[in-house]
């Protein structure tokens, strides 16, 4: 007599986990109302939105650096934690610009990003990450201080997103 016998048969198939990509902080770039142009002092600059990205020219100077800028602002940092900014830059002659990040109300101070970058024809990607200290809630800002020389920048796929073991 034969007796069939139950033998569980379990199967190990792989599991695979897709991590959720970091949610942009961001506005989006390419939109002209996404961005703060600031002139002081006399300084002129202009600011162009199109399909992919947005074009700053800075085009009067005063002498002072500052006294032009263009921010994202109105974010909402949080105090320690590390966030990746990306993004790729060009300008129609080679420059220098400052991405920086800081609060969005007096006194202004710098909030750990703060990079000096040579921007040239051709474009290049940058990728910085940077710890989030002395922010204020919900009065934050990352962008270009720009007023050292003329000409334009032209910034395509910029993010900023929290720091993740993925990102």
């Amino acid at each position: 007599m034969m007796r069939l016998i139950a033998i569980p048969v379990t199967l190990l198939l792989p599991v695979v986990a897709f991590a959720q990509d970091a949610k942009n902080l961001l506005k989006p770039i390419n939109k002209a109302e996404s961005w703060r142009l600031e002139q002081h002092e006399g300084a002129q600059a202009t600011l162009k939105a199109g399909d992919d990205g947005v074009v700053i020219d800075a085009t009067k100077l005063t002498g002072t650096n500052w006294h032009i800028q263009a921010f994202q602002v109105d974010l909402d940092l949080k105090e320690g934690t590390e966030y990746t900014v990306k993004l790729k830059l060009a300008a129609s002659h080679p420059r220098k610009v400052l991405l920086v990040a800081m609060i969005d109300t007096e006194d202004w101070h710098e909030i750990g990003l703060h990079e000096d970058l040579s921007v040239e024809k051709e474009g290049r990607s940058f990728d910085f990450t940077f710890r989030a200290t002395g922010v204020a809630a919900g009065k934050n800002r990352v962008g270009f201080v720009m007023g050292d020389e003329t000409g334009d920048l032209i910034v395509k796929e910029m993010t900023l997103t929290e720091k993740s073991d993925n990102n």
